[in-house]
């Protein structure tokens, strides 16, 4: 039977339930990928961090910083997030990757915070 090379193994992206690809974050390592890809698995949904990290990008960027309504907003985060539910979700990533990824995500968040 043949085998894929662990060199095309890493290469290709995850994909989710449905055997299509999930979005990633970029700029990690393959262990950060794979540890990633491990947290959505078990604990969150494939593509949450990406989710996550572009809902909180609109959310810094809006020059209103509108916060979520319980009352009128629906909560998905594609729609009208909750900015504490997706800081929870950045933060269960930032502590689920490893030393050198970590600092990178943090960074990239401190970045974003400036904005605000």
């Amino acid at each position: 039977m043949a085998r894929r090379s662990p060199a095309r193994v890493r290469a290709d992206p995850p994909r989710g339930t449905t055997g299509e690809p999930v979005p990633t974050l970029g700029g990690l390592s393959p262990r950060g990928l794979a540890c990633l890809v491990r947290l959505e698995r078990t604990r969150l949904w494939p593509g949450a961090a990406a989710e996550a990290l572009r809902a909180w990008e609109g959310f810094v960027r809006d020059p209103i910083h509108r916060l979520w309504d319980p009352e009128s907003g629906c909560g998905v985060l594609r729609c009208c997030p909750d900015p504490d539910e997706v800081r929870h979700v950045l933060d269960l990533v930032a502590h689920a990757l490893p030393a050198g990824d970590a600092r990178t995500f943090r960074n990239r968040l401190a970045a974003l915070a400036e904005l605000w």
